[in-house]
């Protein structure tokens, strides 16, 4: 039975793995103009399951504005280009590529296309400047220079080779040589790096690459207490702008970290000197963005500290004067905006690489809103922010974030839960007229046979204690349509972090568990951004509580509106935070509850403080403030076990799956295998997975295992 059941599962997950992802796209500037064909490039990443990979492709959409119809060249793999920039003119594109190399690791190539040739190839490991180019999401950049003759990019430090105290050698070795001898004794010498998936990253610099002279060059001015990353280039291309991260008193985790403390700095290439544009202290930025006319520098900034993801203010600075202002501020709970539209605050990772109108005067931005992401313009000199609308008839809307914006046109990312994403097309209205905007489809997708006939619910809801300062929070209830009554079961999937969230976007774990039968709720619970700064600082302090109890209510209420639903069969669905709430779940409510799947959950948040590279997540979560200098109290670390779900492990009844990943370093590994072995002694059917993997658990082998076993694991304790 389970043979067939798991033959099922898989091929419902090679059906649902054939849908790529939208990763990017450019629209070309020469084909950008009123009344003529509208060139865009996109970028997807879909799963090959026969190589066990990832493989990226990009796609040519030809776009006629006459017929508002679309044109699809066929796609291009581009597995093996981690970075690529086309130059302002369309006339050339740097790429990095990477491939792999005879000795260990890969080798890392910078080329320069022009004029449908390979102009310039740099072997980047040969020439040996530097160390690996950073492709990450945190640092990385690939800039062209106003003049469209220099790179600008992300690289490790180069530093001394090293070697044993004693090491013989070739008589006539080159390492005899004093000046290039490695440094003896220091190869296992420390280095602190940046943290969960960026493993061997310890000083980025930043290199330029002039085409001209064919030579690289390490910017040394940059003082050595930043790290820094997201550079772009000064209007005049005299200077850099970028984000300097502090690297002391220690480099804590920088992925889904938005709250580390950084500056935005500008670095002159005539005279060498660095200066900090960001005024205020204990600040985190993120994501510099020159305006077209080069009057403006704009970027995202929020507090230092506190929770790993919270509001962040649009901060604008007059170049000629370097005076900053505040262009949108935090948002406590909610505002009006234009047309009466409610906002929330921004709450997004970055902002789009092109994000102006032609004539400067309005920002385009993406960000977390209750249930959907819901893209925006904003007025730059008065702050009046104005939804861009998306006409769809019924109770959700998907979700749309915007990828490009040039000659006031604007390329978008569409999807929900029912409908994978697809590319549509805007042109910008007028200037208070934004709301009217019409989009145009350029690729579409139709609901996948299996989506068809479910339904998708927005649900509010109000946390039952009526003294709490915060009430509001939400959920989004996903399941089959027409079925009767009690014959469904639930799985009930709280979101990780605690600080981020489920918006209504296209999930293959979603579509594979209703296309197998069962409802899912997703739940965002009090904590979760997009509900305001009040909602995110709500929780700390409450962790193990409030959320537990807003996850459970949430479920309660699902059984009510949704008579399909099977009360006897809710199971429970987490990773991370969400795993730290399953298994808080399971403890606190163990009759209401039949199996359990945690991914790398948080179940002990005391012992986590000297082991993730994250040890400001446990104490913020519970209420105190970290301090690097000195060690946790007592106090503090019996109020971090009280609230963990340890705590509660005596009354689990569930059987409880685990997926666990090596080298995950947010949540080590050994905080599942005490759950399980603890389970285990008290006699509860457990069971552990461990993959040679980070956090995420998102290579492709241990993403299909992972949910495959879970399928089968609910569907044996639920059957």
């Amino acid at each position: 039975m389970k043979s067939h059941q798991s033959e099922t599962i898989v091929n419902l997950f090679k059906k649902a793995a054939l849908v790529p992802g939208l990763s990017s796209a450019w629209i070309l500037q020469s084909g950008a103009l009123p009344g003529k064909s509208v060139t865009v490039i996109s970028r997807w990443a879909q799963r090959n399951l026969e190589r066990g990979k990832m493989v990226k492709f990009q796609q040519y959409h030809l776009f006629d504005s006459a017929t508002a119809k679309a044109t699809d060249m066929l796609p291009v793999d581009v597995s093996n280009e981690t970075i690529s920039r086309i130059s302002n003119s369309d006339e050339l594109r740097a790429s990095l590529r990477d491939y792999p190399s005879n000795g260990s690791g890969n080798k890392q190539y910078l080329e320069i296309w022009k004029h449908h040739q390979l102009y310039q190839n740099y072997d980047l490991s040969a020439l040996d400047v530097h160390g690996e180019v950073y492709t990450d999401e945190e640092f990385s950049s690939l800039e062209w220079s106003p003049c469209e003759t220099k790179v600008i990019y992300i690289a490790e430090r180069k530093v001394p080779k090293s070697e044993p105290f004693y090491k013989p050698k070739p008589q006539d070795s080159k390492e005899n040589d004093p000046e290039k001898a490695p440094q003896k004794g220091e190869e296992y010498t420390y280095r602190d790096e940046w943290g969960e998936t960026l493993v061997g990253k310890h000083q980025p610099v930043v290199v330029v690459c002039d085409l001209n002279s064919e030579l690289l060059t390490v910017l040394d001015a940059i003082p050595s207490e930043y790290s820094p990353g997201q550079v772009i280039w000064t209007p005049d291309g005299k200077g850099i702008v970028g984000v300097g991260w502090k690297n002391e008193p220690r480099r804590l985790g920088l992925v889904y970290c938005t709250n580390r403390e950084s500056v935005i700095f500008h670095l002159s290439l005539e005279n060498g000197e660095f200066s900090i544009l960001s005024q205020s202290n204990s600040q985190a930025v993120r994501s510099p963005r020159f305006s077209p006319d080069g009057q403006y520098l704009v970027w995202l900034q929020g507090e230092a500290g506190g929770p790993h993801h919270a509001g962040l203010k649009l901060m604008c600075c007059l170049w000629e004067t370097r005076k900053v202002s505040t262009v949108i501020d935090l948002v406590k709970s909610q505002i009006k905006i234009v047309n009466g539209k409610l906002f929330n605050g921004i709450y997004s990772l970055k902002l789009p690489h092109r994000c102006w109108s032609t004539d400067s005067k309005r920002l385009f931005f993406s960000t977390p809103q209750r249930f959907r992401v819901i893209s925006y313009v904003v007025d730059i000199s008065n702050g009046e922010i104005t939804e861009l609308e998306w006409p769809v008839d019924g109770p959700t809307k998907g979700s749309g974030t915007i990828l490009d914006v040039s000659q006031d046109m604007i390329v978008m990312s569409r999807s929900s839960l029912r409908v994978p994403a697809g590319l549509v097309l805007g042109n910008l209205p007028p200037a208070g007229q934004e709301h009217t905007i019409k989009w145009m489809p350029i690729t579409s997708w139709v609901a996948p046979s299996d989506l068809q006939n479910c339904e998708v619910q927005y649900i509010s809801l109000l946390a039952e204690n009526s003294s709490d300062s915060v009430r509001n929070f939400n959920a989004l209830y996903v399941g089959p349509h027409g079925k009767p009554d009690g014959s469904v079961p639930l799985i009930v999937y709280p979101h990780g972090g605690p600080h981020s969230m489920f918006t209504d976007e296209y999930s293959l774990n979603v579509r594979l568990m209703v296309t197998l039968g069962y409802g899912v709720l997703l739940v965002n619970f009090r904590g979760s951004i997009g509900l305001g700064e009040d909602s995110v600082h709500f929780l700390p302090g409450r962790v193990g509580d409030a959320d537990v109890k807003d996850v459970h209510q949430a479920k309660n209420f699902a059984l009510k509106e949704f008579s399909c639903l099977n009360p006897k069969k809710c199971v429970l669905f987490g990773g991370s935070h969400g795993g730290f709430l399953v298994t808080h779940l399971s403890g606190q409510y163990p009759n209401d509850y039949c199996a359990v799947v945690a991914r790398n959950p948080v179940v002990d948040i005391a012992s986590m403080t000297s082991i993730s590279d994250i040890p400001d997540w446990c104490y913020t979560e519970a209420g105190y403030l970290y301090n690097p200098a000195s060690i946790a109290s007592i106090e503090s670390l019996a109020a971090m076990r009280q609230c963990s779900p340890i705590q509660h492990i005596a009354n689990v009844k569930a059987p409880t799956l685990l997926m666990l990943g090596k080298k995950d370093l947010r949540v080590p590994f050994s905080q599942g295998m005490a759950f399980y072995h603890t389970l285990h002694a008290n006699g509860v059917i457990t069971k552990v997975h461990v993959y040679d993997d980070v956090h995420g658990l998102g290579t492709v082998p241990v993403e299909m295992d992972n949910i495959i076993n879970s399928m089968l694991w609910f569907g044996e304790h639920t059957g």
